[in-house]
């Protein structure tokens, strides 16, 4: 099925139309997610809109200070209270999780996303040479201060700063363009000289990458003691069960940025995370990166997954541990015999 590709000014339309509005994110959310659906809200409350952001997943505590709303379970009938739903940073389907029950009810109404390789389920804008989806809800941003004239927000300009350099590692990946450095920099400018007494650019950072709770340092250890090579020392995996999890006094959000453990060792190509799912023990969820040219998501497609060439999800469904590892490797680290 196909859907129409819409416009920015369609999308500051079709939110100063609506009253009260939804707006979705993928699972395990990460920083690009949910900073990006906290801007659009704020925009949409600039528009005059009453405005919900929900979650599949409990975010990792590190990013709780991006929460409008604290974390609950959304749950099939409650959308009747919306006239405009949307999703931002959801590349496809499979990846809202326990809310596709929006997507076969027919009441997503629009999908901002930034990644090449997703699979549309709704009318779209998609701009694969974003950074982020954050840069995206930036442009949609201004396009409803040009259209509509409201003052800058400041609460906006933050979450947008955050949702990019969360999607770009602190401008160290390949998906920055020189264009994020030009929004970034506005974005520094406005954050730093606001005089409503929010966070500054370096409070971000620091939230974000310099403050680590006793359960990160647990999980990053755990991840390291998991951590093995395949390949040559060419694909590296970290993978955990449900019992290693639990076992260590942690839950399944403790693990959002695992991959980070394998993709940081020299001589790794592919870098995995696979993580057993708590609530359906034969699903594994991939976490996966490239650190060479092979395209990871056309890999994560193949299972139903996506996102960029250098970092992609999917699930892997398998009867034991040892199956899913035995598929992980097969898929990744056959595209490394290539």
């Amino acid at each position: 099925m196909s859907f129409e590709n819409i416009t920015l000014e369609d999308i500051v339309r079709k939110l100063k139309d609506a009253r009260r509005v939804l707006i979705a994110c993928h699972t395990n959310p990460d920083g690009d997610a949910l900073g990006s659906c906290a801007a659009l809200a704020l925009t949409a409350e600039a528009l005059g809109c009453e405005v919900k952001v929900v979650s599949p997943d409990k975010p990792a505590p590190r990013l709780e200070f991006l929460l409008r709303d604290e974390y609950t379970e959304f749950k099939a009938g409650r959308e009747e209270n919306f006239d405009l739903i949307c999703t931002v940073d959801v590349a496809s389907y499979e990846q809202l999780g326990s809310l596709g029950f929006l997507v076969d009810r027919g009441r997503v109404d629009f999908m901002i996303d930034h990644h090449a390789e997703g699979t549309p389920y709704a009318p779209c804008y998609i701009d694969p040479v974003a950074s982020a989806a954050g840069e995206i809800v930036y442009d949609v941003y201004r396009t409803a201060q040009e259209m509509y004239g409201f003052d800058n927000v400041p609460d906006v300009s933050r979450n947008v700063y955050t949702a990019i350099i969360s999607d770009t590692g602190s401008f160290k990946y390949s998906n920055v363009t020189p264009d994020t450095h030009i929004i970034a920099s506005e974005l520094v400018e406005e954050i730093n000289t606001a005089e409503d007494g929010g966070m500054t650019t370096d409070e971000i950072c620091r939230t974000l990458f310099g403050r680590r709770t006793m359960s990160d340092l647990l999980a990053q250890a755990l991840a390291i003691n998991k951590l093995k090579v395949y390949e040559d020392g060419r694909l590296g995996i970290v993978f955990l069960t449900k019992e290693d999890v639990t076992s260590a006094g942690l839950e399944e959000s403790d693990f959002g940025a695992a991959v980070e453990t394998p993709r940081s060792l020299e001589g790794v190509e592919i870098a995995l995370s696979v993580r057993q799912s708590f609530s359906d023990p034969t699903v594994y969820r991939v976490s996966s990166r490239s650190n060479c040219d092979v395209n990871v998501s056309d890999i994560c497609a193949s299972f139903g997954g996506g996102g960029h060439a250098k970092a992609a999800g999917c699930k892997i469904s398998a009867k034991t541990p040892e199956e899913a590892l035995s598929i992980a490797i097969g898929a990744f680290g056959g595209a490394l015999s290539l």
